[in-house]
């Protein structure tokens, strides 16, 4: 894998999306440096917010996908249901037809949610390579390593110093495996990169030179405060000790949060196997994050943390604006789009039905009668719960006068009863 083995990456598609991505960061950087905050960490939470900001029309388009999938899902799985037990290639294709037709009455199509999702993976790609290599594209930050570079490449057979190859082995996906390697600024700038307070200290010793010595205590203190996040160093794994593992333990909490509140837009259905998906998704991904936020630079932690907070935001006002919207609104805009590519091909228009508008309201309709049934046993359990106490503190203490007299007026009532 070439690109993980250079400073800037090279990737089809992902390298000129990262190019871009770096660039929004430098100027993010540089304005952060204008104010007198020349922060690693500040830079990231806010190219973490304008990424998402710029992906949001994406996740709109994913939501409402969400939304008409729960209208769909009963009519697909009848289908489902219908052609069950049968295998043979004509059944196939009659379920496949009538399937289509169902997506094509909603104006959508099976991939509508995927293409999102698809189109997103190649900018996720390229973000990871700008978190987690960022002298890459920073550059006032990769010149203070060059200077430590260029000291250390004026140092004789410096490349094939076998202490310098272990150290260099030992930084993960940026190490090197021979001495050729070395020879490049760019891969020892990625080496640097990952190395912590005690691997400077085992740097400096493996070619004790004054003039490298110098270098190192002249930028390294720099770099730590432009790399050092509220505590954290973002270049080292986070690690057990506080305050690294708060990173870890918010990215799962987050990414489970998040995905809460994406899976909201869409009603649970226990026969749904999208539901249940998105159901093991939910316990899935937030493990992930953690065991990645464990294994991986603080750096990239912090973005995963960040997304995951600015999606949360952004995920409460997507939710409220399509609690507000009406289904068949969004169906008759599909169809409307797809009435325009219809009628290019000379093909007649298609129209919002009259079942798919009854499917929408009986959906919605049973939505609400749940909802009410839920507020209606709260009420009678909130009642029951007024009573029992009401006559709790009614209730004499056993033994006490209060319980003898009125047990003396319990029985001259029943005798009173039985008079009559």
């Amino acid at each position: 894998m070439e690109f993980l083995l250079l400073t800037k990456s090279t990737a089809f598609l992902i390298g000129p999306i990262a190019n871009l991505l770096g660039v929004i960061m430098d100027w993010i950087f540089q304005a952060c440096d204008l104010v007198g905050i020349a922060n690693i960490g500040l830079s990231i939470v806010l190219f973490t917010l304008i990424v998402r900001l710029l992906m949001l029309p994406m996740t709109i388009k994913q939501q409402k996908y969400s939304k008409l999938n729960a209208v769909m899902q009963p009519e697909i799985q009848a289908i489902t249901k219908k052609y069950k037990n049968k295998k043979d290639q004509e059944s196939m294709m009659k379920m496949n037809e009538e399937t289509r037709a169902v997506y094509d009455k909603y104006g959508t199509s099976p991939t509508g949610g995927c293409l999102q999702l698809i189109i997103q993976m190649p900018i996720l790609f390229a973000l990871y390579r700008v978190i987690i290599n960022v002298p890459a594209y920073v550059p006032k930050l990769k010149d203070m390593y060059l200077e430590i570079v260029h000291v250390l490449q004026g140092i004789k057979d410096y490349n094939v110093n076998e202490q310098m190859i272990e150290l260099a082995k030992q930084q993960g996906y940026a190490g090197v495996s021979n001495a050729d390697e070395l020879l490049n600024s760019d891969k020892i700038v990625d080496v640097l990169y990952q190395f912590d307070a005690d691997e400077w200290n085992k740097f400096e010793q493996i070619f004790n030179d004054p003039n490298l010595t110098n270098t190192v205590n002249q930028y390294v203190p720099i770099i730590d405060k432009m790399n050092n996040f509220l505590g954290v160093p973002l270049a080292s794994t986070p690690g057990f000790g506080f305050p690294g593992i708060l990173i870890p333990i918010m990215a799962g909490l987050f990414q489970w949060l998040s995905t809460k509140m994406m899976t909201t837009v869409q009603p649970a259905n226990s026969e749904d196997p999208t539901a249940k998906t998105m159901q093991t998704m939910n316990i899935i991904m937030p493990l992930v994050s953690v065991f990645f936020c464990f294994t991986m630079p603080a750096g990239l932690g912090l973005y995963w943390v960040a997304g995951s907070v600015v999606q949360i935001i952004m995920q409460w006002f997507i939710n409220r604006y399509f609690n507000q919207v009406d289904v068949n609104e969004i169906i008759e805009k599909n169809l409307e789009k797809q009435n325009k590519k219809r009628a290019k091909k000379g093909l007649p228009p298609k129209k919002l039905n009259q079942v798919t508008q009854k499917t929408v309201r009986n959906l919605q309709d049973a939505a609400e009668m749940e909802s009410q049934s839920k507020d209606k046993a709260a009420k009678r359990e909130e009642q029951i719960k007024k009573s029992t106490e009401y006559y709790s503190s009614n209730n004499p203490k056993p033994g006490s006068l209060a319980a003898k007299a009125n047990m003396v007026k319990q029985y001259n009532e029943k005798h009173d009863k039985s008079k009559k």
